[in-house]
């Protein structure tokens, strides 16, 4: 074995040793907050921690889906830490995922982790019956987490679970494991802009397709919507959001309403 590869080798069982650890403490954490204490606050604190812990070390070792699934159940703790009773059972489901992927110690292929990541709880809720066709999934990149968790509640409405990014960079190899149905960005994000990065987006054979919009206030004719695809759909900020996103869904062919 090469130098370079035992040193990877080792690296990658070291971090695999840690994230076990990291995800044991997770997991009693859970355990206690199952048995309903009265002050929750230390217990969620310590959960939060370690998950986040590993959202930011796994995709560093090659564990990618390690990261998307912790980024998952952070916005997961965060919306239903008030919720009464906890979701333990459903917060148990990302744990599990997590210490599936540690035991078998690597990463797994694009179709499993599309699998396991479409299996997760969402943190939004939607009524089928408000529906037509089959729900799907979108993938939100925007660096304002309000305008990010207002598109997601939007999204619900039409049918959509969503997941919420702000890194440019994570959102495309985001895109590119779990092909979403649809892809919407903000004009401004940090690192590129929205622009860019959809045109990356529909650059690469995996995500050509993917029906695309952009989120902004910006008028159009605007630099800041320079080189904007033709085919890629705006959205424009204010009292016409909910009707341009559901323009949106109508002409990519996923729901339609009434």
């Amino acid at each position: 074995m090469a130098i370079a590869d035992e040193i990877a080798a080792r690296l990658t069982g070291e971090f695999l040793d840690d994230a076990g650890d990291r995800l044991a403490r997770a997991q009693i954490a859970l355990n206690k907050l199952a048995n309903r204490p009265k002050d929750t606050r230390p217990l969620l604190l310590d959960l939060a921690r370690e998950i986040h812990n590993l959202k930011g070390t796994g995709k560093t070792f090659g564990f990618p889906t390690i990261s998307l699934i912790a980024d998952r159940f952070e916005d997961y703790l965060e919306a239903n830490a008030e919720k009464t009773p906890f979701p333990i059972t459903d917060l148990q489901r990302f744990a599990d995922a997590l210490s599936d992927i540690i035991e078998r110690g690597r990463n797994p292929e694009p179709d499993r982790a599309t699998s396991i990541l479409r299996g997760l709880p969402s943190v939004f809720d939607f009524d089928p019956e408000a529906i037509s066709g089959q729900p799907g999934r979108a993938l939100v990149i925007t660096r304002a987490r309000t305008l990010g968790h207002m598109l997601a509640r939007e999204l619900a409405n039409c049918g959509y679970r969503t997941q919420t990014a702000s890194d440019p960079f994570e959102a495309m190899r985001f895109a590119v494991s779990e092909k979403p149905d649809i892809v919407l960005s903000s004009a401004v994000l940090d690192g590129m802009s929205g622009i860019d990065l959809l045109r990356a987006i529909r650059s690469i054979r995996p995500t050509a397709s993917l029906p695309s919009a952009v989120v902004t206030s910006f008028d159009a004719g605007h630099p800041e919507l320079a080189g904007l695809p033709k085919d890629v759909s705006v959205i424009r900020l204010g009292k016409t959001l909910s009707d341009d996103l559901a323009l949106v869904l109508t002409n990519a062919g996923e729901v339609s309403r009434a």
